[in-house]
């Protein structure tokens, strides 16, 4: 598991995986989420989502691309998502492309519960080459039980939407 965003936690605050951050669609956020606040490292920000560099990066660059308003995990989504994850996808395209960045080179995609270390949307933005390299294993190409890439997620909502 991936534990790299427990440091973004205010100085006094744990970790508690257990303490009910999992929403269900119309509940409250939590009030230690740490990715509903504006965070250091921002490079790009809109009205609806921020990206920003991950606190123990994974890659050559690694990027979390998140909503502004709180969505849980992966598993909350539905095909009224799509938009949404779309669009995270367009950003985080983007910004790897600006930072030199092909298709041959990037990987975007999510961690699904229980597998994630914090309970906001985040997708993960990967400039390849991996550091260290066994990180990869974290982040398979085709996808793993603890991990789906951006374009499957997309492609099972599509589906689930007919």
């Amino acid at each position: 598991m991936h534990h790299g965003h427990a440091l973004l936690l205010a100085a006094g605050a744990s970790l508690a995986l257990t303490s009910g951050y999992l929403l269900m669609r119309g509940q409250k956020r939590p009030k230690r989420c740490v990715f509903c606040n504006p965070l250091e490292r921002v490079v790009y920000e809109d009205p609806t989502f921020l990206a920003f560099h991950d606190i123990k990066p994974d890659a050559a660059l690694h990027l979390l691309v998140i909503p502004r308003k709180h969505h849980g995990t992966v598993k909350e989504l539905g095909p009224e998502d799509l938009p949404m994850l779309r669009r995270m996808l367009e950003i985080g395209q983007q910004l790897l492309m600006e930072n030199g960045f092909s298709d041959s080179t990037a990987r975007f995609g999510f961690h699904r519960p229980p597998f994630n270390s914090i309970h906001h949307l985040h997708m993960h933005c990967l400039g390849l080459p991996f550091k260290p390299s066994r990180a990869e294993y974290m982040f398979p190409k085709d996808g793993a039980r603890w991990f789906v890439p951006a374009e499957d997620l997309i492609s099972q909502l599509e589906r689930n939407a007919t």
